[in-house]
């Protein structure tokens, strides 16, 4: 056997185990929650503003104009620990951070943690799961004063449903 086969041979022989090895590191990951960016693109679009630009967006909110949410399961999913009504709110205020500030988002990530900064003095939390998803962590990207004022309008409208008194929503 002439010497270049037998090295070709032996080098591919040697580097069977390495690729085996490698081949169970191998992950799919949903492409929609891959990075934080794609993450807050996947929340973007749960409410129709995708292409909007951050001035746009900035805009329709200056001008309170409602954003209508499309994609409740979408939405969701972006995030590690919505669970509540309350939790809703909680999104919601890191919705309108992402979306006035989309233009100009920096993204800082460190092994599994990241943080997305629409502006100054604002972050919002991304926690990378298991599964490889980058997902928002609202116990970490909220600040507790307005953890505690939506945390009061949510149970404001929860007495007021009670009373059969109509809330600001319906």
């Amino acid at each position: 056997m002439p010497f270049v086969l037998r090295a070709l041979l032996v080098l591919a022989l040697a580097s069977t185990p390495a690729l085996t090895a490698c081949s169970g590191a191998t992950e799919t990951v949903d492409a929609r929650y891959s990075t934080p960016e794609h993450t807050a693109n996947t929340l973007f679009s749960a409410y129709g503003i995708e292409a909007l630009s951050g001035e746009a967006v900035r805009e329709r909110m200056s001008s309170n104009t409602r954003f209508h949410l499309h994609d409740r399961e979408t939405f969701t999913s972006c995030f590690r620990d919505l669970r509540t009504t309350t939790d809703e709110g909680l999104a919601g205020f890191v919705f309108g951070a992402l979306a006035a500030g989309k233009d100009n988002l920096r993204t800082e990530i460190a092994g599994s943690r990241a943080t997305m900064s629409p502006r100054t003095g604002v972050e919002i939390v991304y926690l990378r799961e298991d599964d490889g998803r980058w997902l928002i962590s609202l116990a970490e990207s909220v600040p507790a004063e307005v953890r505690t004022r939506l945390g009061a309008v949510a149970a404001d409208s929860e007495q007021r449903q009670r009373r059969g008194i109509p809330t600001s929503s319906e």
